[in-house]
């Protein structure tokens, strides 16, 4: 047990730390851009400045205070060193951050980095030892989550009792937090305090429930997964590449699977789960995995196929191929049967090393984006690619000098192209890109989708009214061909609710050669407007098809009838908007 006075004096020097930092945050966040002239000098001083003082006050408690300082100071520099560093591929420090993936790398070292500082102050090589990495990982997630909370308590109390002395007059309180360094002060106090007396607690405040209750939800991602897998050779894949956001949720599910048999099989084989049952569980999730990690690899794959290169891509493909090494290995471990266990922990700290690795190499010309999704484009133009089909805009302003560059040789390309020259001249000169997309940098849809039922009729450039990410569906679906040689898309326009007011339309569009997107849509005096998914009142729920409806519609092959409501009777579905 800690004597009385070494615990108030160890409170009282954390409080201190605390609200040091906190008034250094403020000199950095407030004072020091308005100080300093050279941007990249405030890029330095920030990221340095607040690198250091987060780490710093992670490492209080498990760390002596000098050396968690050393350490620090030994992660925060070169981390904010290849920030600055990364910082000159754009023009700004500003327009750098904008992207958000290298303040993203940045952030990744500090958090990763930490973990291995303690495991290694702790105990010589100790960075090497997968027990005390697991521990001083799960420690630190509890120690910054229980500090949060205290803070946030903190904050409730003071402007609770703000209003509370405000009912009779009072307003002390409000004018202390007024003062602009006080918030920043009140809030490293209070981080520092509670730093100290969860770690006290430590032996309380322990990470042991925390992974204890995500190990339940092991069997249940399993079963989940399962029913996945059985049911791919059923509903095929054109669902699973047909939109973007598969991938993420792939990779989402993979992370998940990941961190759960992480938490499976714990620091040591002595903690971790017991009984047949959960063993298993975590070695057929282990198994598993490889089909989500492998299949959100080829999502994003073809993806970049289609369309090359962007910075966005680079990062979703180096997440992808991150997970699925883990998800392969993890596999690998369990079908050699013997101390599979042991072998994932391995995994899982060669992992972390190689994630800090792609980490640095981002903030390095190693793995440059910019450079490298502009050379991606360039290629592509040089190819013959449609100008509407490149990124212009994010050449001419978010890709740094790399896409400058690029689109300078584009346009050098462009001689005999006057939409070509009229796109790029657009997109230099538009601040947005929707003031991009509204000078005629997405071609023009008006005309362009079969209407059905004959006859039926759009007002005139309403088409055009809709947002770009609709316009570029719209677009794209219309150039794909679906059986019999028809366009890949399609607008039904009925009145589904006669008593609403106003017509309605649903919209069938191709995104790939074996998945149709479905759109609903409100028709306005003068708009169309999109209004969500159609859903259909036979089978329920979210509707995927496949272009064979673009073709049974265009054919004939429908009906408008009433249900409930009007709704649109095809191949098998009630649609309503």
């Amino acid at each position: 047990m800690i004597p009385t006075s070494q615990t108030a004096t160890t409170r009282l020097l954390y409080t201190v730390i605390g609200g040091g930092a906190g008034l250094c945050t403020y000199v950095l966040a407030m004072i020091v851009p308005e100080a300093v002239a050279h941007a990249r000098a405030v890029l330095f001083l920030l990221s340095f400045g607040l690198g250091f003082l987060a780490i710093l006050l992670a490492l209080m408690g498990p760390v002596r205070v000098t050396l968690a300082a050393a350490a620090a100071l030994g992660i925060a520099l070169p981390a904010a060193l290849l920030l600055l560093w990364a910082s000159y591929r754009h023009e700004t420090p500003s327009a750098f951050l904008d992207g958000g993936y290298g303040l993203a790398a940045f952030l990744y070292l500090l958090f990763i980095s930490t973990p291995f500082a303690v495991a290694r102050l702790q105990h010589h090589g100790g960075w090497r030892h997968y027990g005390l990495l697991f521990d001083a990982a799960w420690d630190l997630v509890v120690r910054i989550a229980s500090a949060g909370l205290f803070v946030g308590v903190v904050w409730a109390v003071l402007l609770l009792s703000d209003q509370l002395l405000g009912l009779v007059g009072i307003s002390a309180v409000q004018d202390l937090i007024d003062l602009e360094p006080v918030p920043f002060l009140i809030t490293g106090m209070a981080l520092g305090l509670s730093l100290a007396i969860v770690h006290e607690l430590r032996d309380y405040v322990s990470p042991f429930l925390i992974i204890q209750l995500l190990r339940v939800f092991l069997p249940a991602l399993l079963v989940v997964l399962a029913v996945f897998i059985l049911a791919l050779p059923f509903r095929g894949l054109g669902n699973l590449f047909g939109q973007y956001s598969a991938a993420a949720i792939l990779l989402g599910v993979t992370g998940g699977g990941i961190t759960l048999i992480t938490t499976a099989i714990h620091r040591d084989d002595s903690l971790s789960v017991e009984g047949w049952g959960m063993r298993s569980a975590a070695q057929a999730l282990s198994v598993m995995l490889v089909v989500p990690a492998l299949l959100a690899l080829w999502a994003i794959w073809l993806r970049v196929d289609q369309y090359g290169l962007t910075p966005n891509r680079i990062a979703a493909l180096v997440a992808a191929g991150i997970v699925a090494i883990y998800a392969l290995f993890y596999a690998g471990a369990v079908l050699r049967r013997r101390a599979w266990r042991a072998d994932q922990r391995d995994i899982n700290r060669g992992m972390a090393v190689l994630t800090l690795a792609f980490a640095a190499a981002w903030l390095t010309p190693i793995l440059n984006a910019e450079r490298m999704a502009a050379r991606s484009q360039l290629a592509r133009a040089e190819a013959g690619t449609p100008p509407k089909d490149l990124p212009l805009w994010e050449l001419a302003n978010d890709w740094g000098k790399a896409g400058k560059l690029a689109l300078s040789r584009i346009e050098d390309m462009a001689a005999d192209d006057p939409d070509l020259q009229s796109r790029i001249a657009a997109a230099r000169r538009s601040d947005s890109r929707w003031s991009y997309e509204a000078q005629g940098g997405l071609t023009r849809i008006d005309g362009l989708v079969p209407l059905r039922p004959e006859g039926r009729s759009l007002p005139p450039g309403a088409l055009d009214t809709l947002h770009e990410g609709d316009r570029r569906l719209i677009a794209d679906g219309c150039a794909r061909r679906a059986p019999g040689g028809h366009p890949g898309c399609v607008l039904v326009i009925a009145p589904f609710e006669p008593g609403a007011g106003a017509e309605q339309a649903i919209g069938f569009f191709m995104t790939s050669p074996t998945t149709v997107v479905l759109r609903s849509f409100t028709l306005g005096e003068d708009t169309i407007e999109t209004a969500g998914y159609p859903s259909d009142l036979a089978g329920g729920g979210y509707v995927a098809s496949g272009p064979e409806v673009i073709t049974e519609i265009l054919e004939g092959r429908f009906d408008i009838v009433p249900a409930a409501r009007q709704v649109l009777e095809v191949d098998g579905m009630r649609l309503f908007p």
